[in-house]
């Protein structure tokens, strides 16, 4: 453009300093001239234009990419947030479940301890008085309520005939059973370590036998509600070195027979 400028001014120059330049061809020599100066224009305009627009172009180009990215990174975090919850809200299902399941089970076991132990709270009161006149101990041993009575008072050393007082305790405690004839009961006989083991033992289920055969023929005690077992002296309650730990061992048990039903529900 300067150039076309300082060729311009030295064609004039020269012109007028030959004094052969006419007005009409001064005149079309300006308008050549304009018409190369706006095409010069025009070119560079439409070349900043041509820039300007591709530049344009360019950081759209660049700024879609840029979005393109950042929603694609948006998407797979809703995909996996969305994951995370349907998993979290599986397990929630899951625990809950579990938790209505364990209370469903705590429930029933806690039912079931609560019918054992108003079982085992009957047969207490039952015996409650014959317990306080010393007649029969009420505990639980070994896992079973227990009803304990001195050997010695209801036979005589190395015998299992009943002893004519004792009839009248068994008596007693047959009018107590027969208020339960829902429960079962085995009767065991024990004895201290004197002598050979297997004489203890025969002597220890004979003993039970005796019992057993009184509630059931004089007690009027339901035979299916009863059954005998002899341990001999391999279950002791005492010092068998002692002759009062001896006294004790030398004993006949009353063991309640836990019902299955009211435990596991069995049927």
């Amino acid at each position: 453009m300067r150039r076309l400028h300082s060729t311009l001014a030295l064609s004039v120059l020269a012109l007028a300093a030959h004094g052969c330049m006419f007005k009409s061809d001064h005149l079309k020599l300006l308008d050549d001239q304009k018409s190369a100066l706006d095409r010069d224009a025009a070119t560079s305009r439409a070349t900043s234009i041509a820039a300007e627009q591709k530049r344009c172009a360019d950081e759209k180009s660049a700024y879609e990419a840029v979005d393109a990215t950042r929603e694609a990174a948006l998407v797979a975090d809703h995909d996996r947030t969305k994951k995370a919850l349907a998993d979290l809200t599986a397990k929630g299902g899951d625990c809950a479940k579990s938790l209505v399941a364990c209370q469903a089970d705590a429930n029933d076991s806690r039912s079931k301890l609560e019918r054992v132990t108003a079982s085992i709270a009957k047969v207490r009161d039952a015996l409650k008085v014959m317990s306080d006149a010393g007649k029969l101990q009420v505990k639980v041993a070994r896992g079973f309520l227990v009803i304990s009575m001195s050997g010695d008072i209801l036979f005589d050393s190395s015998k299992f005939e009943l002893k004519e007082e004792a009839k009248a305790v068994l008596s007693e405690l047959a009018g107590v059973l027969k208020s339960m004839p829902d429960r079962l009961f085995q009767v065991a006989g024990h004895t201290d370590n004197a002598g050979a083991d297997d004489l203890n033992w025969k002597l220890s289920m004979q003993r039970a036998l005796s019992v057993v055969q009184f509630l059931i023929k004089t007690g009027g005690i339901d035979g299916r509600a009863l059954s005998a077992g002899g341990y001999g002296p391999f279950q002791p309650v005492a010092d068998n070195s002692q002759d009062g730990g001896r006294q004790s061992n030398r004993r006949v048990e009353f063991l309640l027979i836990p019902n299955l039903t009211e435990l596991l529900n069995v049927k």
